[in-house]
């Protein structure tokens, strides 16, 4: 079975997400660009609220690689 979540009116496929990209570190755009392929044609981009709640749960769900690699080299 797929893995899902509902962003706003939006169901993602995790399976076939290949990256997520939020702009706000960058260019300060509250905007998340979501890839599904190579092209512009297979992405979407969230901003507002659903950028937010998307941001929130990546974070949530993501490891810092920075975080693990200094936990490592500490031991």
């Amino acid at each position: 079975m797929a893995q899902l979540i509902k962003i706003g009116h939006i169901f993602l496929n995790l399976d076939r997400m290949l990256s997520a990209e939020d702009l706000f570190p960058t260019t300060k755009e509250d905007r998340i660009v979501v890839r599904f392929g190579d092209h512009d044609e297979a992405a979407l981009s969230f901003t507002g609220r659903e950028a937010d709640d998307l941001r929130t749960w990546m974070n949530s769900a993501a490891v810092n690689l920075r975080d693990a690699t200094e936990i490592e080299g500490n031991v």
